[in-house]
């Protein structure tokens, strides 16, 4: 994936993609040797590929497997805490922005198109394309920035000029749905038949069945927002540029903007239950909330790197950053 506007926007999916051109298995370069279970935020380790940074864009993480995907056709699973990680084979060097796990179900989405999926915990992958290029502006199939499953078969997927995807049948088969928008669409949160979408120039869409029919929402923001989550079918969040922090607890009937003082892209968004949340974003920054995003305190990260995506599942979590940087959190409770 390319940048439509020439300023930094795309860094979270494909920061310097061309840069790294890698054909060889994971080094994993320790900053601490080992992971121990102290608490808070520590750095477990920088992936690298042929001895240079490996290039991440989302993680996910069930409370045991740590998946992460990147440029190139990166994906690493780690099954001892972030310890080490393994790369599986993608099948391409194309970059994949976005993975999704519901049990023993892997889906990643990534540039031009390019699908994979596993039905056995990852043991093995299936790969295939979904081409747009028909309705492409550029004659070639769309990039695909965002996937989410309500169960093992109903599922969507967003990506380049108003794309909308859904599958039935656990993305054997993929329709495309009427946004009516042409902006770039990263990130999505479904919950049953409710679900929403966000995107470039404050874009938020709505459905409320099922995505037969997708409607606009007032952000009242222009910058890009790049990550939304909803912990229940009223309580949502959304984050992006220049510190944007947008909260409902309407279903987005209405959106209010969190004051942080934060001039930086906001990110990752992960939450443990309706009310502990984290966001990550530019220069190492973590908050928390514990109130369901109404107040958020500042956590130390003791790094300057930024982060673009995290992923929570009871007492741990872990984010990625900039130069294949993999952190882990850690708390008693």
């Amino acid at each position: 994936m390319t940048s439509r506007n020439g300023t930094y926007k795309q860094q979270f999916f494909a920061f310097f993609r061309f840069r790294y051109m890698v054909a060889a298995s994971v080094a994993l370069a320790f900053l601490s040797g080992s992971i121990v279970a102290q608490q808070g935020w520590m750095r477990a380790l920088y992936l690298k590929k042929n001895g240079n940074p490996a290039t991440l864009n989302a993680v996910a993480f069930d409370g045991d497997r740590i998946w992460v995907v990147g440029a190139d056709g990166f994906i690493g699973r780690s099954t001892n805490d972030g310890a080490s990680f393994q790369e599986t084979d993608s099948g391409s060097n194309k970059g994949l922005n976005d993975i999704f796990m519901r049990k023993d179900r892997i889906w990643i989405v990534g540039d031009e198109g390019y699908i994979v999926s596993s039905a056995d915990k990852g043991l093995s992958f299936s790969r295939t394309s979904y081409d747009s290029s028909r309705r492409s502006s550029q004659n070639r199939p769309l990039d695909l920035y965002s996937v989410e499953f309500e169960d093992n078969e109903r599922g969507y997927i967003v990506g380049d000029e108003g794309l909308i995807l859904t599958t039935n049948d656990g993305g054997r088969n993929w329709r495309e749905q009427r946004s009516s928008v042409s902006e770039q669409l990263f990130h999505l949160s479904i919950q049953d038949q409710e679900g929403w979408i966000v995107g470039t120039k404050g874009t938020i869409l709505h459905t409320s069945d099922g995505g037969r029919n997708w409607y606009p929402q007032q952000s009242g923001v222009s910058e890009d927002l790049n990550r939304v989550h909803f912990t229940t079918d009223e309580q949502g969040l959304i984050t992006g540029d220049k510190g944007t922090l947008l909260r409902t607890e309407n279903g987005g009937a209405t959106w209010e903007k969190v004051n942080l003082n934060v001039d930086e892209p906001l990110f990752g968004i992960s939450f443990l239950d309706k009310k502990t949340g984290w966001v990550v974003g530019y220069q190492g920054r973590v908050i928390r909330t514990a109130d369901g995003g109404r107040s958020w305190i500042e956590q130390v990260s003791n790094i300057t790197v930024d982060l673009f995506a995290v992923s929570f599942k009871n007492n741990r979590g872990y984010a990625i950053g900039r130069d294949g940087l993999v952190m882990r959190y850690f708390e008693k409770r």
